[in-house]
């Protein structure tokens, strides 16, 4: 699968890379991460600490935050350096029909609690409630990280601005990611599950660095809004990610059985419980519960509490084996 970004002459004028990543995509990315196993070397032991100190309120952010597939574009609105406070009043500010557009499209693929049915509506209750969550996630979980994140950024954003001024463009997309490539005027971004085109149409791009970013490059679904790639910061001696395209539905199939594939497949749609697990893959709270066990004893699936949820979580072996990542 590629997502395709299309470029003019106007467009590689206006892009522009970050000098800092955005507040509120780190807090997005964050509770992608801290719902899986991925990178234990560089989050392990910052997620075994967030998911022991998540409050209520940021325990209901991760139903808007699932690590694999869409998280509704109005939780990171801005990426200009214009800082939290002004994302977060972005965020408030959000059109009810978008809520509406957004989690509603949000819960095609997974099962949403019923306060986000009000959030939707446009409560401003809930939408308060929603915003002091993403402000305390990023004050407990984000900021007392930025110390060890802000090295690693401005060295790694201040060697692609010395390639973009000495050898242009072309030359700093092989050093964002592998999954990134350039063919002028299209810059493709290998993504699971996403076959798309962007037309940027004189908007030019905005190249955000992101040390939560885990795996992929990121982008924003919805065409209409200022266009923005966020990348993963590699600090030294942390490993490159190996990208395949191979479509292994079939095989995953004949590896663990269709039931037990599909159980997977659902529990890579995001971090869930045994009720959410069964809902999504169409069978009975007691099938679920036992290929969860089983999956877990394989080593394909974690199963953690967070708060007062037990929560089934694909692991790095599990994503492996759907992704067609291992060799």
């Amino acid at each position: 699968m590629v997502f395709r970004v299309h470029f003019e002459c106007a467009d590689l004028a206006r892009t522009t890379i970050a000098q800092e990543p955005d507040p509120l995509w780190e807090v997005l990315l964050g509770l992608h991460v801290l719902q899986t196993d991925d990178e234990p070397e560089t989050f392990g032991t910052w997620r075994e600490r967030a998911r022991a100190r998540l409050s209520a309120q940021e325990q209901e952010l991760l139903a808007l935050a699932p690590p694999v597939g869409y998280s509704p574009d109005f939780l990171t609105p801005l990426a200009a350096g214009q800082g939290l406070e002004a994302g977060l009043a972005a965020v408030a500010a959000t059109p009810p029909g978008r809520l509406r557009s957004e989690l509603g499209r949000l819960s095609d693929s997974v099962r949403l609690p019923a306060w986000t049915r009000r959030l939707a509506a446009g409560e401003n209750g809930v939408m308060t409630r929603l915003v002091h969550g993403l402000r305390s996630f990023h004050r407990t979980k984000i900021a007392p990280q930025m110390p060890m994140i802000t090295p690693a950024v401005e060295t790694t954003v201040a060697k692609h601005n010395d390639t973009v001024a000495s050898d242009g463009f072309e030359s700093l997309i092989p050093q964002l990611h592998p999954a990134l490539r350039w063919e002028a005027p299209v810059l493709s971004v290998d993504l699971p599950h996403i076959d798309r085109d962007l037309h940027l149409n004189g908007r030019g791009l905005r190249l955000v660095p992101s040390f939560f970013c885990w795996k992929y490059p990121m982008m924003l679904l919805d065409p209409a809004l200022p266009p923005v790639l966020v990348y993963p910061v590699r600090p030294a001696g942390r490993p490159e990610a190996v990208v395949r395209h191979a479509d292994r539905d079939r095989a995953v199939a004949d590896l663990l059985g269709k039931t037990r594939a599909r159980v997977l497949k659902s529990i890579s749609s995001g971090a869930c419980s045994t009720s959410e697990l069964a809902a999504r893959a169409g069978i009975s709270l007691a099938s679920a519960s036992e290929h969860a066990r089983i999956l877990h004893n394989t080593g394909l699936v974690t199963t953690h509490r967070i708060g007062s949820s037990v929560r089934h979580m694909l692991n790095p072996v599990g994503a492996d084996v759907l992704s067609g990542a291992r060799s």
